[in-house]
């Protein structure tokens, strides 16, 4: 089965109110698994540690989501998350200027270390 992954880059309008952004987001995510297709979720922060200095966000958005999607028509899938948003929680504490970053990227491959 063709698999995906959908990546959000979002970012909060209130960080003193991070704690309650999280706590949305935890359910925002519980709302997402539930579409057939997704099938598992992890949220990131970016690090202080990176590999460019003063490179630690995705232009200005500093938390990351991967949603792991295995489905057969990624085109499908995608119509079906944009048509359910309206179904979904949302939260003013999601900045929305400039908008999350949001891409899907088709599986073309995998290694392991050895």
């Amino acid at each position: 089965m063709p698999r995906a992954l959908m990546l959000v880059a979002s970012s909060t309008t209130e960080p003193d109110r991070i704690d309650a952004f999280h706590e949305w987001y935890a359910l925002h995510v519980q709302e997402l698994l539930s579409l057939e297709g997704i099938h598992k979720a992890t949220r990131w922060e970016a690090s202080a540690h990176q590999l460019i200095p003063g490179l630690d966000s995705i232009d200005g958005r500093r938390f990351l989501a991967l949603y792991e999607i295995e489905c057969d028509d990624v085109e499908a899938m995608r119509d079906r998350i944009n048509r359910t948003s309206g179904e979904r929680t949302h939260s003013d504490l999601l900045e929305l200027d400039p908008l999350p970053v949001t891409l899907l990227f088709e599986h073309l491959g995998e290694w392991t270390a050895q």
